[in-house]
């Protein structure tokens, strides 16, 4: 095993950095793993410990509990520090009507969930909130509403940055929640999983366009979006065998130093990645900031 990629995963997603392991749900195998690189890699939950069938973003409350979304049900599971099984942290399947997907949780203990909000392939795209549960259980709506909200996370500055996969975009929350700012990616780029840098700097996993682009402070243009996402990293398809073929990239995670990125790639055709094993996570080193 290479101690830079790690395979034979079906289909990675919510990849996190925490205390020098990466986390990250393996979502058509219904697990969630941890990873310290030059190390085999570690099983948290599978479904004979009580993980989801599909499992989703993943989080932690400022206690160490790790939350994860349990997507088909429309849940969040918790599982406590020693715990050997998780429970039910919320029921949302009174507040979204489609499977739920990501997740961020903020340092005082605020998760927002993101859900489908309408079938991809069968219903026309419609806008959804995001699901705020409260520190305290209380459950509760975002005021903006967004088109398939799947990566999110918080910039330096406080505001809830959001991929909107079918959408073709990225949308910046301000931290007192007033006008967001909108950046437009290119059709089709299906904007997936997201990680920030300290510098502020926006990397976007590219599900459909087969990268991860990088989309930079004083790069916007005089309408606010972005002149052009530099492209940081583009794997090359899948030379052989049954998901021979072309990848998508479907999420991000800039390294607590800003040095490295991991990324999480499959096969294009998410019937292969159910099927197979296409599915890996490679690390690649990240340009130094510009000065």
């Amino acid at each position: 095993m290479r101690d830079d990629s790690i395979g034979g995963l079906g289909f990675p997603e919510a990849l996190r950095w925490r205390a020098g392991a990466l986390w990250f749900s393996d979502m058509f195998r219904s697990r969630v793993l941890r990873w310290v690189p030059g190390s085999a890699v570690e099983v948290v939950l599978d479904q004979a410990t009580g993980a989801p069938t599909q499992p989703g973003g993943l989080g932690w409350l400022p206690d160490g509990t790790l939350l994860v979304v349990d997507c088909l049900e429309r849940r969040v599971l918790s599982l406590a520090p020693g715990a050997s099984a998780p429970q039910v942290y919320a029921d949302l399947a009174r507040q979204i009507d489609r499977p739920a997907n990501d997740l961020h949780v903020d340092p005082d203990g605020t998760a927002w969930v993101g859900s489908y909000g309408f079938g991809p392939g069968s219903e026309a795209p419609r806008a959804v909130a995001l699901v705020r549960i409260s520190a305290d259980g209380s459950v509760g709506r975002s005021e903006p509403s967004f088109v398939f909200p799947n990566g999110m996370e918080r910039d330096p500055g406080g505001a809830l940055v959001v991929a909107e996969t079918f959408a073709d975009r990225v949308t910046i929350v301000p931290p007192d929640g007033g006008a967001t700012t909108t950046l437009q990616l290119e059709a089709g780029s299906g904007p997936d999983g997201l990680s920030i840098g300290a510098d502020g700097t926006i990397h976007v996993a590219l599900a459909f366009a087969g990268a991860v682009v990088a989309l930079r402070p004083g790069d916007s243009d005089a309408r606010g979006g972005f002149a052009r996402p530099h492209v940081i990293h583009r794997p090359e398809p899948i030379p052989t065998g049954p998901g021979a073929g072309p990848v998508g990239v479907y999420d991000c995670a800039v390294t607590p130093d800003g040095r490295r990125i991991a990324v999480a790639v499959a096969s294009a055709d998410e019937g292969i990645a159910m099927r197979h094993d296409t599915g890996r996570i490679d690390l690649v080193d990240l340009e130094r900031p510009r000065t």
